[in-house]
C-alpha cells in the first residue's frame, strides 16, 4: 500500500470522530454550558461539510471549492462564537474584519466553483485562520485585565491559537501544494490531517467532560 493510499483511507477517521463527538455531545446536551453547545454546533458544521465534500468529489472529481466554503463557515462561526460566548462586549475590529473577509471569500467561492486544480488559487483558509488568531489574542488581553479567570475558557482559547496558527502555516503554500508533482505535498496534507484529527478529538473530549462534570454537579445538588 502506498503512502498516498494509506493517507486517503485514514481520512475516513475524520467523519467517524466527528460523528462520535456529536453523538456524545448530544447525549450530554442538557448539561452543557453555552460555549460547549456552540462547539457541538461547530462539530456538526465540520461533519456536514466533510460528508458533502466527499460526495461532491466523487461526483465531480474535484472538491477543492469546499476548502473555501468551509473557511467561510468556520470564520462566521468563530466570529459569532467569540462575540456571543467569550468576549465581554462586542469586538468591532474583528466584526469589521469578518465582514470584509466574508465578502472576499464569497467572491472566491463564486470564481472557484468550477475551477480545475491548476486554476485553483485561494487565500480563504489563511485569512480565516488569521482573523480567528486575532480574536484569540484579543481575548487573552481581555482576560489579563479580568479579576476572575475561567480556566476552561483559557484552555479552549489556547487550543484555538495553536490549531489555527499551525493551520495558517500549513495552508500558506496551498496553491503550490495542489499542483506540485513532488511527493512532499502528501506529507503536508498528512500533517494537516493529523492536526485536524487532534483538534476534533480535543473538542469532543472537552464537550464530553463539560457535560459529565455539570451533570454530576446537578445530580449532587
Amino acid at each position: 500500500m502506498t503512502f498516498f493510499r494509506a493517507v486517503s483511507l485514514a481520512t475516513a477517521l475524520v467523519p467517524i470522530l466527528l460523528f462520535v463527538g456529536i453523538a456524545a455531545g448530544a447525549y450530554r446536551f442538557k448539561s452543557l454550558k453555552k460555549q460547549y453547545r456552540f462547539l457541538l454546533l461547530y462539530l456538526g458544521i465540520c461533519f456536514l461539510t466533510d460528508i458533502s465534500s466527499r460526495i461532491f468529489g466523487e461526483i465531480y472529481n474535484n472538491n477543492l471549492v469546499f476548502i473555501v466554503i468551509f473557511s467561510l463557515l468556520e470564520l462566521l462561526f468563530f466570529t459569532v462564537f467569540y462575540q456571543v460566548c467569550l468576549f465581554k462586549k462586542k469586538d468591532m475590529p474583528s466584526i469589521i474584519l469578518t465582514i470584509a473577509a466574508t465578502l472576499y471569500i464569497s467572491w472566491e467561492v463564486y470564481i472557484l466553483a468550477n475551477a480545475t486544480p491548476k486554476e485553483f488559487q485561494s487565500y480563504a483558509k489563511v485569512i480565516c485562520s488569521f482573523i480567528i488568531i486575532m480574536m484569540s489574542i484579543t481575548l487573552f488581553f481581555e482576560k489579563i485585565d479580568s479579576e476572575q479567570q475561567d480556566n476552561s475558557i483559557l484552555k479552549l482559547n489556547s487550543a484555538f491559537v495553536i490549531y489555527f496558527s499551525l493551520n495558517l502555516i500549513l495552508f500558506l503554500p496551498i496553491n503550490f501544494l495542489i499542483n506540485v508533482a513532488s511527493m512532499v505535498k502528501y506529507y503536508f496534507w498528512f500533517a494537516n490531517f493529523l492536526l485536524t484529527l487532534l483538534f476534533y478529538a480535543f473538542l469532543s473530549r472537552e464537550i464530553w467532560r463539560n457535560g459529565s462534570t455539570r451533570k454530576q454537579l446537578q445530580s449532587g445538588s
